[in-house]
């Protein structure tokens, strides 16, 4: 028989593309963020003097300056979430940068999403390298951060290179399914699937570097 071509996972990825992108159109918006203000306003942070809103070239960002301390699960250490959105199903996009050494494989920015507290959320750790706990889709629930993306060890796609400013985009359908886009807004680098109902806040930060963040914008339901 000859082969045409056609992959299930591809098709259904697709789908879930195209469907992600019609429910950004459909769904309210419920956050565009420039912090043109100078202000971070609805923005609780882990620990608030490690951020501030910083301006470079006439553009604005939401600068995380210092790493945070460890917890009493290993999970990252910084973050600041969007107090009084919370979201079940949800397309989170915007501009991020790391400003660790672009040397340090092991550099990192996060976006959460179904957080609750500091020890129960999920989150999308965009790393220079990809193992077993870099460039993953990540859970803490009352316990250490485990893997969840459905990518295998070290098969993700790393992308988080160099100090200069990248495009991320985060999709949950409500139902479970998860995907992670950086640079490229039509594949996603990571994908994994949670039980359906959960719904929680936004939010940005990282496991242990500093970087920013800018024109976040977020759709959901």
């Amino acid at each position: 028989m000859p082969r045409t071509g056609f992959r299930p996972a591809v098709v259904l990825t697709a789908l879930f593309i195209a469907l992600g992108a019609r429910a950004a159109a459909d769904w309210p918006l419920l956050l565009s963020a420039d912090f043109s203000s100078g202000r971070a306003d609805g923005w609780r942070a882990s620990d608030p003097s490690h951020w501030r809103v910083g301006r470079e070239d006439g553009s604005f960002y939401y600068e995380l300056t210092a790493p945070g301390a460890p917890g009493r699960v290993r999970a990252p250490t910084s973050w600041s979430v969007l107090e009084g959105r919370e979201v079940s199903a949800f397309v989170f996009s915007g501009r991020l940068r790391c400003q660790a050494d672009p040397t340090n494989i092991r550099r990192d920015m996060d976006i959460f999403f179904y957080f609750m507290d500091a020890e129960h959320f999920a989150y999308v750790h965009f790393a220079a390298s990809s193992d077993e706990v870099h460039n993953i889709i990540g859970l803490v629930d009352g316990a250490d951060r485990v893997k969840i993306n459905l990518e295998p060890v070290g098969t993700s796609t790393a992308r988080l290179t160099g100090r200069g400013w990248h495009a991320f985009k985060v999709m949950a359908d409500g139902s479970g399914r998860i995907e992670a886009f950086l640079d490229d807004m039509t594949a996603p680098i990571l994908t994994a699937r949670l039980p359906g109902g959960r719904r929680g806040l936004v939010g940005v930060g990282s496991f242990d570097d500093t970087g920013a963040f800018a024109d976040l914008r977020l759709w959901g339901r």
